[in-house]
């Protein structure tokens, strides 16, 4: 049985897991930084600002999560703050985001630093005035930390910024920088800068006895940098990673053979394709000249799967359908994705499944993205031993 995963995000990252829970050594195909290394670091099943019941998390993602190393999955929901001044609930988060809920009722300082990309006092006043902040009665103040040691810090990215914290001595400089302050607070809530590689919020955390974390990170940030480098050790133990570019899928007797650039091809019994949506990459987007306003979607690399927006195939295998905006609306690029049935496996293709942001219709987020990596995984195990 030899099983080919396209793609290397959460729900990627998932399916590989979810073969190995089975004894199965997947190969997976991943080439550039997609919506997951991207993401914010809060994880939800649905869209956050939508209306859900927490509802209990299924035992195979507190696993993931467990080995993936830098998640945390509690049985209750938690409270972060984000980069853009917002509280808002989550289902769990990077192991580095300040979790609210353990602050509540209390006096949380805000880090005020001269980074040009960061504006202490509005963000305190921004959470200080939130319903969340008001109902618990959870005061954010900003609170004057000499966190920069040369000129350039101030501009750099934030994760430029984060990765300088890996330093031991910069580490050291941040914990008691904090201390010579002369602040008291019961939390301290950072930007999303204390490392990358070095779990710099557990450390400070532990030294000053309250609890510290980060805001929620901007794309390109620490929290996705963080989940890539987890993600890489992980499947390092459980799978056999190749790092490049598929160009085509296509049926070679009862499996596919993939053709990646650069390499000769290969042959696989069944293929899991997780390759994400227009934000990834994964669905290309191009203008069409058909008619006016018109927008064609079209898979990054050739395979006999049809896309689809709202129940209606715009692609097919060779054809390039015309998508008008001004009739659909931008939230267009949240929906289109490949055609899938319930369990992940494609219309009349056996052997080729389909998870996370690649799935047609399916809200965007990172819980989903791995729930739905297991489901198709498990589907493409059901599927590859009967066809054996």
């Amino acid at each position: 049985m030899k099983l080919a995963i396209i793609g290397a995000g959460i729900a990627g990252a998932a399916a590989a897991f979810e073969f190995a829970r089975h004894g199965v050594r997947a190969t997976v195909f991943h080439d550039l930084t997609g919506s997951s290394g991207l993401y914010s670091g809060a994880l939800d099943f649905m869209p956050w600002d939508e209306p859900a019941e927490p509802g209990a998390l299924a035992g195979e993602l507190g696993e993931f999560a467990k080995q993936l190393g830098n998640w945390e999955l509690g049985e209750s929901a938690r409270c972060v703050a984000t980069l853009e001044g917002n509280v808002r609930p989550a289902r769990g988060g990077d192991g580095a985001l300040l979790d609210l809920a353990r602050c509540v009722g209390k006096r949380v300082a805000v880090v005020d630093l001269e980074r040009d990309d960061w504006d202490a006092p509005l963000l305190a006043k921004s959470f200080a005035s939130s319903a969340w902040a008001k109902q618990t009665q959870t005061q954010f103040f900003a609170a004057r930390v000499q966190l920069l040691q040369n000129g350039f810090e101030r501009r750099i990215s934030a994760y430029d910024f984060a990765a300088l914290h890996d330093l031991p001595e910069r580490a050291r400089a941040v914990h008691l920088a904090v201390r010579e302050s002369g602040v008291t607070a019961d939390a301290w809530l950072f930007g999303p800068w204390l490392g990358i590689e070095r779990p710099l919020a557990g450390e400070l955390g532990a030294a000053l006895a309250v609890p510290v974390g980060e805001t929620t990170s901007a794309p390109g940030g620490a929290a996705g940098a963080r989940f890539e480098q987890a993600r890489d050790r992980l499947l390092a133990r459980i799978a056999d990673v190749e790092r490049a570019r598929l160009t085509r899928v296509e049926r070679h007797g009862s499996g596919y053979r993939l053709h990646v650039q650069d390499r000769e091809p290969q042959e696989f019994s069944s293929v899991l394709l997780a390759t994400g949506g227009v934000a990834a990459g994964g669905v290309a987007l191009e203008r069409s000249f058909e008619r006016r306003g018109g927008t064609g979607f079209r898979l990054s690399f050739a395979a006999p799967v049809a896309l689809e927006l709202d129940a209606e195939v715009i692609e097919g295998i060779s054809s390039l359908s015309s998508v008008d905006f001004t009739e659909r609306g931008l939230g267009a690029l949240l929906k289109v994705g490949i055609a899938t049935r319930a369990d992940g496996s494609a219309y009349d293709n056996p052997g080729i499944f389909v998870a996370g942001d690649a799935i047609a219709g399916r809200p965007r987020t990172a819980l989903l993205a791995a729930h739905s990596g297991f489901q198709a995984a498990r589907s493409a195990l059901d599927y590859s031993r009967r066809a054996s």
